[in-house]
């Protein structure tokens, strides 16, 4: 069966639905989200109802629980702060039960999706290198993980060997691949709606029965995105305006 698998749509309906486009064109028959729906962006309700009139599998992210109980945002910077208490004012009762509803762990056909680290997935601990990434792995219950959290794009791989406290794990450059016998796999599908590197949405595409798993890239209208933000008052955070300058914006 072939997947979309998206996160970190961060309130953005307008690249949700290009997301949500393209992976139709490429053959998509199951979308699952990893988390993340809401904080940040602009428009928590729209993004909500896209997922919800879609009947789109959607695991809990931090910001979810955030605005849904209104607890962990200790550690958040402030425009995430800022972004929790705006959605959880603009929401309804139903929204915000919806997103309490939320589990951690998708489990699928031989892979599972989570917002953050296998390692705990109610903690959300980031995964930034093959160690992480091992951790990850090792605590969950398939060889085949999805995540965000972070997004960025990223792919890791973790070897069998006789010891199982000393495997081969490499961090590898994200590209589209197949995956392997004797590998277990964590790889991070990116942000669909608040972009850190570059000013276009990012998920996966992957094939249950090949193995295959393909790193989309999808552009949304990136500069009417920041100006909406800025009719609502909402900050537009300094990489997101360094992104504007690298297009002569």
């Amino acid at each position: 069966m072939k997947y979309a698998i998206i996160s970190d749509v961060h309130a953005n309906p307008q690249a949700l639905l290009r997301v949500l486009a393209d992976a139709e064109s490429c053959g998509a028959e199951q979308v699952i989200c990893a988390g993340d729906v809401v904080g940040y962006g602009h428009d928590p309700a729209g993004a909500i109802r896209i997922l919800r009139q879609r009947c789109i599998p959607t695991v809990m992210g931090n910001h979810d629980r955030a605005v849904a109980n209104y607890v962990g945002t200790g550690y958040m910077i402030g425009c995430a702060q800022d972004g929790v208490a705006r959605h959880r004012a603009e929401l309804g009762e139903d929204d915000l039960a919806w997103l309490r509803s939320l589990p951690y762990v998708y489990l699928g056909d031989g892979f599972e999706v989570a917002h953050a680290s296998f390692c705990s997935p109610m903690s959300m601990r980031y995964v930034h290198d093959r160690l992480d990434a091992r951790d990850s792995l090792f605590n969950g219950r398939e060889r085949r993980q999805f995540i965000g959290h972070t997004h960025l794009e990223a792919l890791f791989r973790v070897g069998f060997v006789t010891d199982p406290h000393y495997p081969d794990s490499e961090q590898l450059e994200p590209h589209d691949f197949k995956m392997e016998e004797g590998w277990q796999y964590l790889v991070n599908v990116g942000s669909v709606g608040y972009p850190r590197v570059k000013p276009y949405s990012s998920y996966v595409i992957y094939d249950s029965t090949t193995g295959e798993v393909q790193f989309r890239r999808v552009e949304f209208d990136f500069d009417g995105y920041k100006s909406t933000l800025r009719a609502k008052s909402i900050p537009v955070p300094p990489w997101m305006e360094e992104m504007g300058k690298e297009r002569g914006v």
